[in-house]
């Protein structure tokens, strides 16, 4: 991983935005028939993409998804219509069919068409950018929304692959868990044409009202959207966040394509008290030892 990382022709050349948006993951390979596992890269990222795909000739990727069994029967004909939305943790952690034609590396095996990819996180960004790519290869955008959260934490999701603590960029141990800060959306009849508008979360000084004041923030705190000219706070309860917008839109309407995730760090009295409670310890051991 350190060679792919230093060598990899997929790293970022500013550095300003490097320390932003770069991480590496980790790929692994598993074969469903033998049960062979092993890693297959540790490239370094910037965009971690969610493809949303309805596409009959491409059923079988839904097919394997554990999480996602309702929408592959409905591909399959055991429903009469598609689900309605679909949780981002577990697109996060569902796998992906290895790529058409691979085989099964295992000469007792040799078997095509059984492999799985998976992936998990080695150095964490400190912005996670989440892109959802609806393009249908018609041209059409898939219409399905995606329940995303304000929070999420990758350690929870089992996505973080680390010896001893998880770590970011530069190897220093960090946290794991992200909150929303920026959304976009496309309001659209098409992948190829329509309208981008986003949610910001920041500082404002104008008063929050309650309806749309964001978790936790500080009194300044809120949602902005931001719609070309236009930069309002929305009031209304399905417009309030990005959240419920996603949740309230009909078919055809917003839909979420970008999601921008800022790594939560630890606060710095969080990390007094932390240093606190750990000399305390060795004193009281140390006192312990003496006795």
């Amino acid at each position: 991983s350190m060679v792919q990382w230093a060598l990899s022709a997929t790293r970022m050349h500013s550095h300003a935005l490097s320390s932003l948006f770069e991480g590496q993951r980790l790929a692994c390979t598993k074969c469903h028939k033998c049960g062979r596992f092993c890693a297959s890269g540790a490239e370094p990222f910037f965009i971690e993409e969610i493809k949303l795909n309805l596409s009959r000739s491409e059923g079988g990727w839904f097919g394997q998804l554990g999480q996602l069994s309702q929408l592959g029967s409905w591909l399959s004909g055991g429903q009469a219509s598609p689900p309605t939305n679909l949780p981002l943790k577990d697109l996060l952690r569902e796998e992906n069919p290895a790529p058409e034609g691979y085989r099964c590396p295992n000469s007792k095996c040799g078997q095509v068409g059984s492999s799985s990819c998976s992936a998990q996180y080695l150095r964490l960004p400190s912005i996670l950018v989440l892109h959802i790519n609806r393009a249908q290869a018609d041209g059409t955008r898939c219409e399905i929304a995606v329940n995303f959260e304000s929070t999420i934490d990758l350690a929870k999701l089992g996505l973080v692959k680390h010896f001893g603590k998880p770590l970011d960029r530069t190897l220093s141990p960090c946290p794991t868990r992200y909150s929303l800060r920026a959304a976009v959306f496309h309001r659209g009849p098409t992948a190829r044409s329509g309208h981008y508008f986003a949610y910001v979360f920041a500082e404002s000084s104008l008063p929050a009202s309650s309806s749309w004041k964001g978790a936790g923030a500080g009194a300044g705190a809120a949602w902005t959207c931001l719609d070309d000219e236009r930069v309002e706070h929305p009031r209304s309860s399905s417009r309030a966040t990005p959240m419920a917008l996603e949740a309230s839109e009909p078919e055809n309407g917003a839909k979420v394509v970008l999601l921008f995730y800022q790594r939560d760090e630890q606060p710095a009295d969080a990390a007094a008290a932390t240093t606190a409670a750990k000399l305390k310890e060795q004193q009281q051991q140390q006192q312990a030892n003496s006795k």
